[in-house]
């Protein structure tokens, strides 16, 4: 099958959620199929090989972010705003460049701020890739907001990404969901079960390897780029009000804060016991040298990746009911759910004190990994949905001759 890939961003280097779903989608896809990527990229150049040796072809059109622009022509246009960041005519160009060179027997759209794309795949069956439901996150981050123009903003950004999400779910010929929670209310929402199937996010089990790691550092990962606002207030959340109890119990304990723009953070830091790592290479090595990962997520939507890679890596997860979320996970089984701060101090201490309670929790996580969240299995999923979609549209063209 020669299946074109549309995505919002080049996705490379593996340093958030989209980028790894993306990439992992890619390498899995390709032992089966042709793949062409094409994406919109703020890069000047960005390292093409480690996705180009999975691809046929792979396009990227510079996007440079220009957030005054695109929010003036979000107040003038009636698109949403996260619509006019991906709207792009040099892209839209390049698009039917491609379409006339190559004959596609499908095209994937990752996220669905990129349907705005969709009109131009005539004749071809076009899924969506949802990764969320974007305007559930748009609200969540409003809502708690206390300057009333801000909230006005956000409401409007909801309701007009409500409406673009809304009718990619009615016209995409598939559309995935990364947990069965989504997929049921996009099913309710467009009266239409067969179509909206569950692709669970997934893990390079291989990479995320389960690994020995030594007891008694007292180390606690926090993992997150601070440009994400969920990220952002799980880590104020984190440092303010969680840290400082698990301190007093064990002024020993460390806590590594890995992630982009930790700037962000700003009269938090610096912070006696908090080491921060900005914009590292590679985060893997991070999971083998602590004692837990920390994900007090209190916002968001669909499911964290970083759960599952420290899942698969052995690595005891402490989070919230909200950083679990779509994830079959057990409290006390695989993880230790806790959504104060109380509760999520406690049970820190919990694994710090008691480290064998710790590798039981990770036992259980990476069987749960193995079992439920590779990549190959979502991708298994989706090459099944794919060929059921070209025979729906093969009848359907029959009918209308």
């Amino acid at each position: 099958m020669n299946i074109l890939v549309l995505a919002p961003f080049f996705p490379y280097p593996l340093d958030q959620g989209g980028k790894i779903r993306v990439f992992n989608l890619i390498k899995s896809l390709a032992l089966h199929h042709d793949v062409t990527l094409a994406c919109l990229s703020s890069q000047e150049s960005p390292e093409l090989e480690p996705v180009a040796k999975f691809c046929k072809e792979v396009v990227v059109v510079g996007k440079p972010e220009n957030f005054t622009k695109n929010f003036l022509r979000f107040l003038v246009s009636g698109n949403p705003f996260n619509c006019e960041r991906f709207r792009s005519t040099p892209f839209s160009e390049r698009l039917q460049q491609l379409i006339a060179a190559s004959r596609f027997d499908l095209v994937q759209i990752e996220f669905s701020m990129l349907w705005q794309y969709a009109h131009l795949f005539k004749g071809i069956p076009v899924v969506l890739d949802a990764h969320n439901i974007e305007h559930h996150n748009v609200r969540q981050i409003g809502e708690p907001s206390s300057n009333p123009v801000k909230r006005w903003l956000y409401r409007l950004e909801e309701e007009r990404l409500k409406n673009v999400e809304e009718r990619a779910w009615r016209e995409c010929a598939i559309c995935f969901t990364v947990s069965d929670k989504e997929r049921s209310e996009i099913a309710e929402r467009t009266e239409n079960q067969a179509k909206v199937i569950t692709a669970a996010n997934g893990v390079d089990l291989e990479r995320f390897a389960l690994s020995h790691r030594e007891d008694g550092g007292k180390r606690i990962l926090f993992l997150g780029g601070m440009d994400y606002a969920p990220n952002l207030d799980a880590a104020q959340f984190f440092l303010e009000e969680i840290f400082p109890k698990i301190q007093l119990e064990e002024p020993e304990s460390k806590l590594l804060l890995v992630g982009r723009e930790l700037a962000r953070l700003g009269k938090i830091l610096p912070m006696p016991g908090v080491e921060c790592h900005e914009s590292v290479a590679d985060v893997l090595p991070y999971f083998y040298q602590v004692d837990l990962l920390a994900v007090p997520l209190r916002m968001g939507a669909g499911t964290r990746i970083k759960v599952l890679e420290a899942m698969a890596a052995g690595l005891p997860v402490i989070t919230t009911s909200k950083g679990c979320e779509g994830i079959a996970v057990r409290n006390g089984e695989e993880v230790l759910v806790a959504d104060t701060a109380e509760e999520f101090a406690a049970a820190a201490l919990k694994i710090l004190k008691h480290p064998e309670q710790g590798r039981t929790l990770a036992h259980n996580a990476r069987r749960l990994a193995v079992e439920r969240y590779s990549w190959e299995t979502t991708a298994k999923a989706m090459d099944q949905a794919y060929r059921q979609a070209i025979q729906t549209d093969s009848e359907d063209g029959r009918r209308h001759e």
